[in-house]
């Protein structure tokens, strides 16, 4: 079944899904810290320099990483290494749920951002890929827009959790839960990607590219 004047299938349309998914994930990691941030610095008893230096360290490692999974997702196939990106970030979420004090926090933290990074030039190459010229904003529009559902849900999602848990280590679960949600979302990634040849870029957009005039596209 055909969707939209351009005639892309459904499956092309549920991969932009995905990649909405995918940008609920990498917000909804990002921002745990930030909805459970007055019971870890009290736990950890973290200054408040200390805790500037947690959102820091992921700033600097989230420029890093664009620039590193920028030439990766040029060269490494993006069925393999975007999943890859999205179970290390997840894996990292998982882990700030074990953290024992400031120093392993940053680390995790500073590996979160690294990995996080990698969600967005893959994703560009998957829109790139699957869907045509006419409907790539539409698919951009509906990968950006996972940011601010991410954003809403996290703290529903933290305090469906945690709710009125007094105990000491009751953070540590929303990390443990919303970190495994990676493995689930990698599981239908491969099961809908089966072959990179699936996200080579649409011969259109090969041709545009050597267009005279690339900005009458």
């Amino acid at each position: 079944m055909k969707l939209f004047s351009t005639g892309l299938s459904w499956w092309s349309w549920w991969v932009a899904i995905l990649l909405l998914l995918a940008t609920m994930i990498n917000y909804m990691d990002r921002q745990t810290l930030a909805n459970l941030s007055v019971r870890i610095t009290n736990e950890f008893s973290l200054t408040e320099e200390q805790y500037g230096d947690l959102e820091l360290v992921f700033g600097v490692t989230f420029a890093i990483g664009s620039i590193v999974f920028g030439v990766l997702a040029d060269k490494v196939p993006v069925r393999w290494l975007y999943p890859f990106a999205l179970l290390s970030w997840s894996a990292m979420g998982v882990l700030t749920g074990f953290t024992e004090g400031f120093y392993s926090l940053l680390i995790c933290r500073g590996l979160l951002g690294f990995f996080e990074a990698g969600h967005w030039p893959c994703a560009l190459v998957v829109t790139h890929a699957v869907l045509s010229r006419g409907d790539r904003v539409l698919g951009n529009s509906i990968l950006q827009s996972g940011a601010s559902i991410g954003a809403i849900v996290t703290p529903i999602i933290i305090l469906s959790i945690v709710g009125g848990n007094q105990e000491p280590d009751a953070w540590r679960s929303p990390f443990l839960i919303i970190g495994a949600v990676g493995i689930v979302w990698v599981a239908i990634w491969l099961l809908t990607v089966r072959s990179n040849d699936q996200l080579k870029p649409r011969e259109e957009f090969a041709l545009a590219t050597t267009n005279e005039h690339p900005l009458k596209w």
